[in-house]
């Protein structure tokens, strides 16, 4: 199974309609507070939503993500009875499935403030596979009615049909399965990793949180997988080598260069930063099935900039196992060199790397601008001013600078 594109409208900044179209690589780029973490955490929200572990009502939390307090602060504005359109479409054993939903706020209070009573309902759904159309609108009315097919229940955004003779209650059962089985299979990597511990203890691994937590105890698993990160480490970190010092149940990441040996807890911040993202990649290549969706947000933080384009070859590297896909968001202006240089070099294609530009508009909303990279690493369009900051910045200095010197 995997991700072929999702999208919103009325969603947190995007208050019109965008889209994403996903690629072995998906690249989200933008100012700050442009929207490009609310748009690469939604297709965790959705696929919960989906899943056989949703619960009566639309989700606000996914594990450790928390994304509103309230339905009203996932919509724009927070329009008290306003609405959020979401999409979805996935591909499974070759069957692509499309999937939109209407997810309508009703507050029963006449306040400005959060209404206790408000609640959410699933206003319009429709359900396309090869085999099959489901579409309907709720009529007028509460609780809900649609058309024909009478009340219908929602949980999360599929009908509770089981006991609904007019639905096929085993097909929505089934796909609930398959998406929480596909959800199983995301890992997400925040924009901010915890520092690394002095010592950890032998432990099983456990799946890589949204801190990176649990990555050193994969290294302590696996000595392949200990080599290739060490490995990575000393090519791209200035020849120092990642390695464990163990003893006794015990053990230590530490970073080593010729005769000198340092903890990885003393290290800068960027080195362990850097850490679960380069585990995680790494597993993603050694796992011997397919299907994984990895969700990094800014896996440059803390780097200098000459490191940043590593990080661009470790995710085409990892994607060119055909085994899954991963999205980005970043601030790298480098990470996206590397990426367009590979293209040219034909290490890369094209078609693998979706890249969008997320531009905040003056009235407070978002919008998308997909970006072609064409098969010389040039692209078909780019936003103005984008990443010229520096050349700005030196003009400016040229033009303070001539006064002092006529």
């Amino acid at each position: 199974m995997k991700l072929l594109r999702f999208g919103c409208e009325g969603y947190k900044p995007f208050r019109t309609k965008v889209e994403i179209e996903l690629r072995p690589i998906t690249i989200l780029f933008g100012r700050n507070n442009s929207g490009k973490t609310a748009l690469l955490r939604l297709p965790r929200l959705l696929l919960r939503a989906l899943s056989s572990r949703a619960r009566s009502g639309f989700p606000l939390d996914v594990d450790e993500l928390t994304y509103g307090e309230s339905f009203r602060d996932l919509i724009h504005q927070r329009l008290i009875h306003g609405h959020i359109n979401f999409s979805l479409a996935i591909e499974d054993n070759h069957r692509q499935i499309a999937l939109s939903a209407k997810v309508q706020n009703i507050s029963e209070s006449q306040s400005g403030a959060i209404a206790r009573g408000d609640y959410q309902v699933v206003s319009r759904f429709q359900l396309e596979e090869p085999s099959l159309l489901l579409e309907w609108e709720a009529t007028r009315g509460r609780p809900p009615s649609y058309g024909d097919f009478g009340k219908i229940e929602f949980r999360g955004l599929l009908p509770e049909a089981r006991n609904h003779q007019r639905l096929p209650g085993e097909l929505f059962e089934d796909w609930r399965q398959r998406i929480q089985d596909f959800e199983e299979r995301i890992s997400h990597l925040g924009g901010y990793r915890k520092p690394i511990d002095r010592s950890y203890e032998r432990s099983t691994p456990r799946p890589i949180g949204l801190d990176g937590d649990g990555a050193p105890e994969w290294l302590a698993e696996s000595s392949e997988l200990l080599d290739a990160a060490g490995d990575w480490f000393q090519e791209h970190m200035d020849g120092w080598r990642l390695a464990l010092d163990s003893a006794a149940g015990i053990f230590r990441c530490v970073l080593r260069r010729g005769e000198v040996e340092i903890n990885l807890a003393d290290a800068g911040d960027g080195m362990q930063q850097l850490l679960p993202v380069v585990v995680q990649q790494l597993l993603h290549r050694s796992q011997e099935y397919p299907g994984f969706i990895d969700l990094v947000e800014e896996p440059e933080l803390h780097l200098h900039p000459a490191a940043h384009a590593a990080l661009a070859d470790l995710f085409l590297e990892t994607v060119s196992t055909r085994k899954g896909q991963i999205l980005v968001e970043t601030h790298s202006e480098n990470l996206l060199l590397r990426i367009r240089r590979r293209i040219a070099e034909s290490v890369a294609a094209p078609h693998d790397v979706a890249l969008y530009w997320i531009e905040d508009k003056s009235d407070g909303s978002s919008e998308i601008r997909p970006i072609q990279i064409l098969a010389d690493g040039e692209v078909d369009d780019w936003p103005e001013g984008v990443f010229s900051e520096g050349y700005q910045e030196v003009r400016a200095m040229r033009r303070a600078a001539r006064p002092r010197s006529d």
